[in-house]
């Protein structure tokens, strides 16, 4: 499972109507900044239209060329070189699908930094999206390492791109209006950094049980992952309203969650068979057995779907050890609070990819702003 984040759309603006050069020495860039904005306008309307797979190396490509525009703008802006004629307007049409799905109100937000924050996470998005749409394909067929490492990547890119908003570009928004929508709050890009890369963690889930990995080393890895989504699931319910968040996104984070507490407990209680623990067994089956069976009642038919293939597992594997307790082994079955003494830390195998941004196409770098200098994000990634 991997949630797939709708693209926003955006409206047209032009920078002239809002920048002031005074020494006319960016007219060019300003123009080209404008141009670029709007062939990424046109790719997530294009994308908006599209049904089916769509061409992500293209948008974040699109992107990638605006950014050092939008970055030296900021930079510009922040240090005088340009200076606003008038309040940036209402930057329109910005649709953030992800947190207001229940109403979808035009958002007002009359500042520079919210066009940044709003195209870095178009960005980081896009770059998610990608890498679950590898997912869902290697699901659909026989997985193979390198995809799989390939998806792995690019959501643990995509959540660099969320933290570098949350701890880089947040704390510049001097005075955000409280028009703003979560999306552009820090807990909201943290959470979604962390849910990059619980999915990029589930991944190596896969990878252990195709190199046939320990029961116990297993379980590490679904706890850990369980432990991104409930820091998620923390991260979203410190807003003042978490209700803005949308219902499906909060579900998909606590169910992440309760499936892979589930799944830690499943290779548990296998560890604990496999040493001669069948009570201990029984245990963590038997609390597996109830969250997969009530997951399996799910609405969504992708949910619904992974938890009944583990229940009918974690079924049989119940029959069987009780079958085992019944007849030889008479252990005794440690209570819910023993067993929770037994769950050990999470292992966490993944770990996010810094992300640095572009150079900015004219003025002043802010220093120490670039000490390697500035990557295409894709290089070396055409897959």
């Amino acid at each position: 499972m991997s949630f797939v984040y709708p693209l926003p759309t955006t409206g047209s603006i032009s920078f002239a109507d809002f920048l002031l050069d005074p020494d006319n020495k960016f007219l060019n860039d300003i123009a080209e900044a404008t141009a670029l904005r709007g062939r990424m306008r046109a790719v997530l309307k294009e994308a908006a239209r599209t049904e089916g797979p769509k061409d992500y190396t293209n948008i974040m490509k699109v992107i990638d060329d605006y950014l050092p525009y939008l970055f030296a703008i900021v930079n510009c802006l922040e240090d005088g070189q340009l200076k606003l004629k008038k309040d940036f307007g209402i930057l329109p049409c910005y649709q953030f699908d992800l947190i207001l799905v229940e109403k979808k109100p035009r958002i007002e937000c009359r500042d520079i930094y919210y066009e940044f924050i709003f195209t870095l996470l178009t960005y980081g998005y896009a770059c998610s999206n990608w890498g679950s749409s590898i997912i869902q394909r290697e699901e659909e067929k026989d997985e193979t390492d390198l995809k799989l490492k390939k998806a792995a990547d690019l959501l643990c890119t995509a959540a660099g791109i969320f933290s570098y908003i949350s701890e880089e570009v947040s704390p510049r928004w001097n005075n955000p209006p409280i028009t703003r929508p979560p999306d552009v709050m820090m807990e909201i890009s943290t959470s979604i950094s962390k849910i990059a890369l619980a999915d990029a963690s589930s991944i190596a889930i896969r990878k252990a049980l195709m190199a046939k990995t320990s029961s116990s080393l297993l379980a590490k890895l679904a706890i850990g992952v369980a432990g991104h989504y409930e820091k998620a699931n923390g991260l979203m319910k410190s807003l003042k309203d978490p209700q803005k968040v949308c219902s499906d996104f909060r579900k998909y984070v606590h169910v992440g969650a309760l499936f892979h507490q589930a799944l830690g407990k499943k290779y548990l209680a296998k560890d604990a068979n496999e040493n001669q623990g069948i009570g201990k067994a029984i245990g963590f089956i038997t609390e597996a057995k109830e969250v997969f069976y009530n997951l399996s009642k799910s609405k969504s038919t992708t949910i619904a779907a992974h938890a009944s293939k583990e229940y009918a597992e974690v079924l049989a594997l119940h029959s069987s050890y009780v079958k085992i307790n019944n007849t030889i082994s008479f252990d005794q079955i440690p209570s819910k609070e023993d067993l929770q003494a037994l769950i050990p830390s999470g292992r966490f195998v993944s770990s996010l990819t810094k992300y640095t941004l572009p150079a900015p196409a004219f003025g002043r770098s802010l220093e120490n702003t670039y000490e390697d200098g500035g990557n295409y994000i894709l290089e070396g990634r055409y897959y």
